[in-house]
């Protein structure tokens, strides 16, 4: 696809650029930060520490990653994952001139670090979800039919297979993992697998593996899990169903718990689409999963947010909706995703 090739989104237009123009790009960078979303999963870091490794390797460059969010219990037996800032700061925040964003969808979805784009040289986004807004942004690259942000990574690299190791390897397979399902999601294609048997044949280590993977139970897990159950919310005839919680579950922040509440409601049997509503001081965040053949990405879309075709999510402030507004008026726009 050539660079002059543009996208019309949202009254802006941006080039897509070609794999080789990133790696140009890249090679010469005098300094490289690469960032993710807030509330960073495996995909996000996994995608970030393995781009900056491969960036060592190939171009004897180092690179910067950092995260505007506080990390995650289940993201701590990431290999490496104590190279990240999280909680990055202007204090800590490296210097200025190529910044590589992934798997945000939004670039609001960084935090604060979406201010100041324009103190950039360059502002690279690479995704793999649908995308809504990118300003400041200077050279995009999308590829909506990868599974992961890993696989896109895999695919930027390829002619660079000798220069990965064990480690790349299984930080690039263990976000592949997780974002499709151990691949059994419907993001799931020939080529995910085949990148994923390229991985394979570099050398998992496999015990790391297992440990981001599998999941591990605490007391306080266990506890989490019990609260999530009880405030279940299942319309048994439309199988959607719904839970509220806060920031902390049982007096535990959610980020140090190892139980996700949308994994746990989709996976009722009398559950086809559910969704979470995270109350913050001034906003509720909404995340929502789907096990049917329904894009749930245009309800998302419909208040401003966005994701894949099953697992979407946006954010409203408190001042435009109360909870109970919030709720009948998402589960009004489910059923009638589901009556279409």
């Amino acid at each position: 696809m050539s660079v002059t090739e543009t996208y019309k989104q949202e009254n802006s237009i941006f080039p897509k650029v070609e794999k080789n123009q990133i790696l140009e790009r890249i090679s010469k960078a005098d300094n490289i930060t690469i960032t993710g979303h807030r509330n960073p999963d495996c995909d996000c870091i996994c995608s970030g520490l393995a781009l900056s490794l491969l960036i060592k390797n190939i171009f004897n460059k180092d690179c910067t990653v950092v995260n505007t969010d506080k990390i995650q219990r289940d993201l701590k037996n990431i290999l490496f994952v104590d190279r990240v800032i999280f909680e990055v700061n202007e204090n800590n925040l490296p210097k200025k001139d190529v910044l590589i964003i992934l798997d945000s969808g939004d670039i609001e979805r960084i935090g604060w670090i979406a201010d100041i784009t324009d103190k950039y040289n360059e502002v690279i986004f690479i995704d793999h979800h649908k995308v809504r807004n990118i300003k400041g942004v200077t050279m995009f690259y999308d590829d909506i039919k990868a599974g992961a942000t890993c696989e896109i990574i895999v695919d930027i690299f390829q002619d660079y297979l000798e220069k990965f190791d064990s480690t790349i390897a299984t930080l690039l397979y263990s976000g592949i993992c997780t974002d499709t399902g151990s691949f059994i999601f419907s993001n799931t294609t020939e080529r995910t697998l085949l990148y994923g048997s390229k991985l394979m044949s570099i050398g998992i280590i496999q015990e790391n593996l297992g440990n981001i993977v599998r999941k591990r139970y605490t007391k306080n897990d266990v506890a989490a899990l019990m609260e999530i159950y009880r405030r279940m919310v299942i319309d048994y005839d439309n199988k959607i169903g719904y839970i509220c919680l806060e920031d902390t579950i049982c007096g535990t922040s959610i980020k140090e718990l190892g139980v996700s509440a949308s994994d746990t409601l989709i996976q009722m049997e009398d559950v086809l689409i559910g969704f979470i509503i995270h109350e913050g001081d001034d906003n509720f965040r909404v995340s929502i999963r789907s096990r049917c053949s329904k894009d749930i990405r245009e309800v998302a879309e419909s208040f401003g947010g966005g994701g894949h075709p099953k697992a979407s999510g946006f954010s409203v402030l408190k001042k435009d909706y109360t909870k109970e507004k919030l709720i009948e008026e998402i589960n009004n726009k489910l059923v009638n995703l589901l009556c279409s």
